[in-house]
């Protein structure tokens, strides 16, 4: 079996990451998103300050970014999961959602999880799978 190819995802278009990992990492036609952040690229400073909106529309960046740097798109996300601090803001992050996902027939399946708190006090981080036939 020959093994497939691998690499890992970096740029400077998107945060420097908080810790050991890579913003993603492709191996053959599949790429994996590490759990994204409200963090803009440019002053690695944290975005909304407590406004989940902006929040989630950096995040989506962010992950549109490291789709973009991979040579994916949107399209090509199947799956994500979105971490939440309060799952009643899911509302407003899935309107944003779907400022970046438009087509309803393609939405990517998503896992959405209340979780007690995450890195740097955001409310908010999505990881993902995406697949490029």
């Amino acid at each position: 079996m020959t093994p497939l190819a691998r690499r890992a995802i970096h740029s400077d278009r998107f945060p420097k990451p908080v810790a050991s990992y890579s913003q993603g990492f492709q191996v053959g036609n599949t790429l994996f998103i590490t759990g994204q952040l409200p963090v803009d690229p440019l002053t690695s400073n944290k975005v909304g300050d407590g406004d989940i909106t902006l929040e989630a529309r950096q995040v989506m960046r962010n992950m549109m970014a490291v789709l973009e740097e991979a040579g994916f798109s949107a399209g090509d996300v199947v799956s994500a999961v979105v971490y939440l601090t309060d799952i009643d803001t899911l509302d407003t992050v899935d309107a944003v959602w779907q400022e970046f996902f438009t087509d309803p027939q393609a939405y990517p399946s998503r896992a959405v999880v209340e979780v007690s708190a995450l890195v740097l006090g955001i409310q908010l981080e999505i990881s993902a799978i995406a697949i490029k036939d």
